[in-house]
């Protein structure tokens, strides 16, 4: 029962993350990346980067692991451009935007922090001392989310190291570093 209800909170989030767009309030990097110029990697021979990425396949086996992911991910019941990931009493969840730029996903009401994240336009967004995500453009017209949600009873910056150190992993996955 605990489980379902922290998967249905997770799932309306995922939910309200993905409506419509929002703005950055700030262009400070606070991810803690490397101080690159803002780029979404559009000059890549792949126009399509995320062609035949699945959200629950966006992590090795070595990368599962290191995360302490144990199992498969489960397609979000409300979008199945979202995996969802059970660490014990936190969710990790990464979202494949296929056909949405960075700029068109909705964070409205979200504390937005642009940035770049391994050369890529990116947002660090916080909902709220629980939940973190970082977005990153992989094209002009796709991008990718991974976000964290910690319980109460963990420090609040669980949520973000979380994000940050699954992030790059993502990343590598996809693009093949």
């Amino acid at each position: 029962m605990r489980r379902s209800a922290a998967a249905a909170v997770f799932a309306v989030a995922a939910l309200s993350l993905s409506a419509c767009s929002g703005s950055s309030r700030s262009t400070e990097d606070t991810a803690g990346n490397s101080q690159q110029p803002p780029s979404s990697k559009t000059g890549e021979s792949n126009s399509q980067p995320l062609a035949g990425v699945k959200p629950c396949e966006v992590f090795t086996s070595e990368q599962a692991t290191k995360l302490g992911l144990s199992g498969p991910g489960t397609i979000n019941e409300f979008d199945n451009s979202t995996c969802d990931w059970k660490l014990g009493e936190h969710i990790l969840g990464v979202s494949v935007y296929k056909d949405m730029a960075l700029n068109e996903i909705n964070f409205s009401g979200d504390e937005k922090t642009r940035t770049t994240f391994q050369g890529h336009d990116a947002l660090l967004v916080r909902s709220n001392e629980r939940q973190c995500s970082l977005a990153f453009a992989t094209s002009g017209t796709t991008s990718m989310l991974v976000r964290s949600t910690v319980d109460v009873s963990t420090p609040p910056d669980t949520a973000c190291n979380l994000v940050k150190k699954a992030a790059p992993m993502v990343e590598a996955t996809i693009f093949g570093n």
